[in-house]
């Protein structure tokens, strides 16, 4: 009898975990070929809506206690409104971003700790990642101080994911959307 139970219930477990598949179809492969094409043939600008910095558990609550009374938290900070912007003009990558987190090396006199600078871009490739539904579109850009590894995660024109890995700081999320603009 136990043997019977133990049957029936590694069958179930299979029939669960096999049905559990990607539901990315050719359709959905086409509108992100159709979108891939319109990100070769034109600028692309991400607008950021939210950031999501990794910090410390120490920064966290530092942060929680500042930011909680305007509904923020140190996980999700809310910037719509605010005009914050990666823009990609060419092989030039244009940052108005803020950042939030953890500075590892000096910055220099200024107070200036956001991401506010252009810079050329290299190392780019972009895919389409399907067993996840978005476009992959990454390079490298570098400052006069530091460097950064930047992925666009595209999964519309409406949801967009950049990642900012950077040499000197933590590395920080921004949840966002995208707007397509013709090569002047």
């Amino acid at each position: 009898m136990k043997k019977y139970k133990y049957l029936i219930l590694i069958s179930i477990l299979v029939l669960i975990l096999s049905s559990c598949k990607s539901s990315f179809t050719e359709a959905d492969r086409a509108k992100l070929k159709d979108l891939q094409n319109e990100l070769i043939n034109n600028n692309l600008v991400f607008k950021a809506d939210a950031a999501l910095p990794f910090n410390s558990q120490a920064v966290n609550n530092a942060i929680n206690d500042i930011l909680i009374r305007n509904g923020n938290s140190a996980s999700r900070i809310s910037l719509s409104g605010d005009n914050y912007t990666l823009k990609i003009v060419g092989e030039k990558a244009v940052f108005n971003l803020p950042f939030y987190g953890e500075r590892r090396t000096g910055g220099g006199y200024n107070d200036n700790n956001s991401f506010d600078f252009t810079g050329e871009i290299k190392n780019v490739s972009q895919s389409i990642v399907a067993d996840s539904n978005y476009i992959s579109y990454e390079f490298d850009v570098r400052n006069d101080t530091e460097s950064l590894n930047v992925e666009l995660k595209i999964f519309s024109r409406e949801t967009a994911l950049l990642i900012i890995n950077s040499s000197q700081r933590s590395y920080i999320k921004y949840d966002g959307h995208l707007n397509i603009e013709p090569i002047e």
